[in-house]
């Protein structure tokens, strides 16, 4: 009956215009529940989801994953253990709690112990209620003092006891060092525990002295927190950009242990896509055809894909499975691929049509071009502050260089109108060649390396992650590498 059901040629009109299709593209904004049923997971994230471990980091580009495998952990660890205190903060949130400006290692760690301190605080004191110990009622006010920011923290907390006709005595509160009252109180509730996720430190994140030391240091905060205080958990997200930019702290090498890195196989990829799909049919149009299927089966996440995509799509000269496009298109970084997918399925919902060809495609591309132009500036200026004069460079020109072609449009196009001195520095580099610079646009994915293993077969594009060794050696010939612009930037640049 099942074997039946499974080989049936199920179809469903989905509403392309209805943005629960393909999930929250803020995998820290999208509901606990749905984001667990379309989670994919993978034997490298073991470690990090581990609840034994008290100390974990995911480092990966912007749109690959980590915020939502920071709160699927959070999910889980409140599905598993009801007596946790589970906290979700972001770097933005903690900066609030202390003062960051210095580029002293210890004074910045002390700043983060303490203000990570203070939130977790916080969250004590908003779970007491009202304090009975000395150590409590100072949670209690912390509390107060993060909450009700210029009310009467004195009256508020005094109407708060009053009501449980609690004799007390008014004395004048006086500081305490959270970090220390933090250790107290956990060294009392030894059955505590306390799990802190923290994403998005890097936000905003630029590569002056001050910002790196301060973002450094908070990882060295976190493992000392982690390691000295029994019970409580952290786990933090960090750009693997801004990771590179920041290693110069050697203090971080023994934070490496406790990392892992997020990037996704082709299948993975293709898992991601068509598990958002199987979800939302299973929430919004359950049957007993579709509840048999599983995106193990690679016959099913093709199915599921064609619910929402026509079988074929014409893609460089050849006819091809939809998620070819939507995988190169999409940079392999399932944000991407996700709202690749939304664009292209109301382009389609425009049009009428009960599935999007590859004309939707073309039709979002501008659009969709303008977003990750946009993200390329967000996640890379950092490492080079002319990045959108560089790739405005390449506006209107070809798509396809050879390496001379390549060096000759950095050198001509950009060098010289900008003037050698107002390059500025490539990582952290004083500039020297033109090779500088094509290694930058390559590293960041906006060049990829073009191969075609056998004449009249469909070329493959090589990035970054699979060869990042291509033109980081001035004394290698890289004569025979043909280069083409990224697919999603060529609309919005004008790109032929």
């Amino acid at each position: 009956m099942v074997e039946a059901q499974e080989k049936s040629d199920f179809s469903v009109d989905l509403d392309f215009y209805d943005e629960n299709l393909f999930g929250n593209e803020a995998g820290e904004d999208e509901d606990p529940e749905v984001l667990s049923s379309y989670f994919i997971t993978k034997e490298k994230f073991n470690k990090f989801l581990s609840l034994s471990r008290s100390f974990g980091i995911v480092r990966a580009r912007k749109g690959m994953g980590k915020s939502s495998l920071l709160s699927k952990l959070a999910f889980d660890v409140s599905k598993t253990d009801r007596n946790a205190i589970v906290i979700s903060v972001t770097g933005a949130d903690l900066l609030s709690f202390g003062n960051f400006e210095s580029r002293d290692h210890l004074k910045l760690q002390n700043e983060w112990k303490k203000s990570l301190s203070a939130r977790i605080n916080h969250e004590l004191g908003s779970k007491i209620g009202f304090a009975w110990t000395d150590d409590q009622m100072a949670l209690v006010e912390a509390s107060e003092l993060v909450g009700y920011k210029g009310k009467n923290l004195i009256g508020s907390l005094l109407g708060r006891i009053k009501s449980k006709k609690i004799p007390i005595e008014i004395i004048t509160p006086t500081a305490k060092d959270p970090s220390v009252l933090l250790e107290r109180y956990m060294a009392e509730k030894k059955d505590a525990d306390i799990w802190l996720f923290v994403d998005d430190v890097d936000s905003t994140f630029s590569a002056d002295e001050i910002q790196k030391a301060r973002v450094s240091s908070f990882f060295s905060a976190c493992r000392a927190l982690a390691r000295d205080i029994k019970g409580l958990n952290i786990r933090a997200s960090v750009r693997t950009d801004v990771w590179t930019t920041i290693r110069y702290n050697e203090d971080l090498d023994k934070c490496e242990q406790y990392a892992i890195d997020i990037n996704w196989s082709r299948t993975e990829l293709e898992k991601i896509i068509s598990n958002k799909i199987l979800s939302y049919l299973n929430r919004y149009h359950s049957n007993k055809i579709t509840k048999y299927w599983s995106v193990e089966r690679a016959v099913d996440r093709e199915r599921l894909i064609s619910l929402v995509f026509m079988k074929r799509l014409r893609w460089s000269g050849s006819k091809v499975s939809p998620f070819t496009p939507i995988r190169i298109l999409g940079a392999k970084r399932p944000r991407w691929m996700s709202q690749l997918c939304r664009l292209s399925a109301e382009a389609a919902a425009d049009r009428e049509m009960k599935r999007a060809g590859i004309q939707d495609v073309n039709q979002i591309l501008s659009d969709f071009g303008r977003l990750r132009v946009n993200d390329i500036y967000k996640e890379h200026s950092h490492q080079f502050g002319e990045l959108q004069k560089l790739v405005e460079t390449f506006s209107k020109g070809q798509k396809r260089y050879t390496t001379e072609q390549l060096l000759n449009k950095i050198k001509n196009g950009f060098v010289e109108r900008v003037g050698v001195d107002g390059i500025g520095k490539i990582d952290s580099e004083n500039y020297i060649r033109p090779l500088q610079i094509a290694q930058l646009l390559y590293r960041i994915g906006f060049v990829l390396l073009r191969e075609t293993p056998n004449p009249g077969s469909p070329p493959s594009f090589v990035d970054f992650d699979e060869r990042p060794e291509l033109l980081t050696d001035p004394s290698l010939d890289y004569t025979d590498c043909i280069w083409e612009v990224h697919p999603s930037y060529r609309g919005i640049l004008g790109i032929n």
